[in-house]
Order: C-alpha cells, then structure tokens, then sequence
C-alpha cells in the first residue's frame, strides 16, 4: 500500500459495509422462518436486491481486504480475528440457545455473518504462500476454490471452510493487484460508468430470471448439499466467480473519487460488520410476526439500515472493537511472535 491511502478503499468498503447491513435485513425480512435460505429470497422487490448484492458484495469486499492485509504482525493479526470471533459467537448464541449450547460444534459453526472473521483467520494464514507463490498464488486459489465445491464435506459452514475456499481468490488477487485496480478505475469516462451500470442490471436480471440458486454465489454450499454432479458444482462455481469478478470491475468503475460519509462507514466497517447482527435476530422475529406486505418490508429493512449505520458509524463502537481485539491477542500472542 502506498503510505498515502487510497480514499476510494475506505469509500469502496463504506459502501459494501452498507450492501451487506441492507442485505442481512432484507433476508430476514419475507416474514417465515428460515429455510434453506432466509424468507427474503422468496419475495419481491427483496429478491431482485439481494442478488444484485451477493453477485458482487462479499466478492469485492474479500478484494477490499486482500489490498491492507499485510504479513507483518500476521500472528497478532489472526488472534484479534480469532477472538473477536470467539467472543462474539458467545455473545450472540448465549441468549438464543442458552449456556448449554456452548458445545464445541456450535462454537465452531458461525453464527450468521460472523463467518467473515473466521474466514480472515484462514487468508491471513495463507499469507506467506501467497507471497512465496507470488504470480501463481491467484491460479493456486481459483483452482482451490473451484476443488472446494466438489469436496466430500456437507456442512461448509464449519469453521468457515466453504467460503473462505470459494472467495479466497478475491483475497489473492486484492493482495497481488488491488491498488493498481483502484488506480485505473478512478476517474474513468462516463461512456464506461454507463456501460458498467448496465452490465450491472443486466447480469442482475439474467440471473433472477434464469432461476440460479442463489446458494452458488453465496459461497456457503456444495455438490453435496445442491444435490447435483461434480461436474454441475464446478460449472456454477466458475460462473459465479466470473460473474463476481465482472460486477465486481463494474461496481469499482462507478465508484467516485470520495464521498465523505461512506469513507466514514469505511473506516468503520469491522464494527459495523460485527455489531449490527442481534438487531438483525430481532428484525427476524419482528417480521415473523408482523408479517408485512413485502415493498413495506423492503421499505423497513432500508429504513432498518440507515438507522444502524448512523448509529455503528460513531467511532466509540469501532474503537471499543478494535481495543478488545487487541488486547485479546496481546494476551494470547507473546511478544516474539506478534511481531511476525
């Protein structure tokens, strides 16, 4: 990274952070329990919105954070990770199942969202091969994440493996290539920012009206759980990535040069990320029993996340984060080794 940060990494991410606050509400938000997907995805206006989010939200925010992951201090950096995981899992399964719950599978199978910092733990780790493999480490990691879907292991979710698989070549190439990408796509004409936005669209209909299971480009699930061929997985699983890595392109085409307030959410994201679960869980039950019509849902869950991201954006709350993080690791980390 150069020393002067880009403006745009903290915009880009400020504004996936929203994506994905808007998009946990807008799940939650079709009024039935959850099934294999949450309620949302059964609805419109929800889910025409949710797959132009998760076409490219959590792709290019893994890209976000290959660009500032560094090697140095990686030991320190996996315990913060590590232990903000364990802590909040605690946190937010106690007063949903009880203490009884605190079973070493359930402390090892992420609560909803809180698999990103799982999977951080897994790239971070990766780290060293990254750069050992130099050039080589992004064909090493689509061709992992490819190998992924056809694995013989039905819960994807445990300890994060399936999508830290299936987006660690986001990370790779956002470690290898990130800040020359937000480099050429500042500024760009406006002929190409319109050509982008229409791709984005257009990708998004073709997809909500081919019926693709939005489960693929999720990242959480494989041949086994889809039920279908080896051969069927690997097909979806490249279609997804190269759908993500075209709306990912397009959205990083459209993103201006600053915008205060989402560089504000930026700097803030891991806060927001991790603190705005438990009032999604409580939405959950609200729409459940309110049972609303679905454009006053969608209208809720957007009305939902403008009150949260106003509140998450103080920095008391990412300060508060960050500190108990560290001093997580400090504990656990000696000295020697937090240096590497």
């Amino acid at each position: 990274m150069p020393q002067t940060r880009d403006r745009r990494l903290d915009l880009s991410k400020g504004l996936l952070i929203a994506g994905v606050v808007l998009g946990h509400f807008l799940e939650t938000s079709g009024g039935q329990e959850p099934g294999d997907l949450y309620s949302g995805w059964s609805h419109d206006p929800q889910r025409w919105v949710l797959t132009f989010l998760y076409l490219f939200h959590m792709p290019l925010f893994v890209f976000l954070a290959g660009i500032t992951a560094r090697s140095s201090g990686v030991a320190h950096r996996v315990a913060e990770m590590a232990g903000l995981y364990l802590l909040l899992q605690i946190a937010y399964v106690v007063p949903r199942f009880g203490f009884d719950s605190l079973t070493s599978d359930r402390l090892l199978d992420p609560t909803y969202a809180l698999w990103f910092l799982l999977a951080m733990v897994w790239w971070l780790l990766s780290l060293p091969v990254v750069e050992r493999l130099g050039a080589w480490a992004l064909p090493v990691a689509t061709a992992a994440s490819v190998i992924a879907v056809v694995l013989p292991y039905p819960d994807g979710n445990l300890v994060a493996w399936s999508r830290a698989l299936c987006f660690w070549p986001f990370f790779v190439a956002g470690r290898l290539y990130g800040v020359g990408a937000l480099r050429r796509t500042v500024s760009l004409p406006p002929a190409v920012r319109v050509a982008a936005a229409t791709a984005l669209v257009a990708t998004t209909t073709v997809v909500v009206k081919t019926g693709l299971a939005p489960q693929w480009f999720r990242g959480a699930d494989g041949a086994i759980a889809m039920d279908v061929s080896g051969l069927q997985a690997m097909t979806f699983r490249v279609l997804c990535l190269g759908l993500a890595i075209l709306c990912g392109a397009c959205v990083l085409a459209l993103i201006p040069a600053h915008m205060q307030v989402p560089e504000a959410l930026g700097r803030r994201s891991l806060a927001i990320y991790a603190l705005h679960i438990p009032m999604v869980f409580v939405m959950e039950v609200v729409f459940e029993s309110v049972g609303l019509a679905p454009i006053e849902a969608t209208l809720l869950a957007v009305a939902l996340t403008i009150v949260m991201l106003r509140i998450l954006v103080f920095p008391v709350f990412d300060k508060a984060v960050r500190r108990t993080a560290s001093t997580m690791a400090a504990v656990a980390v000696p000295p020697v080794l937090a240096r590497r």
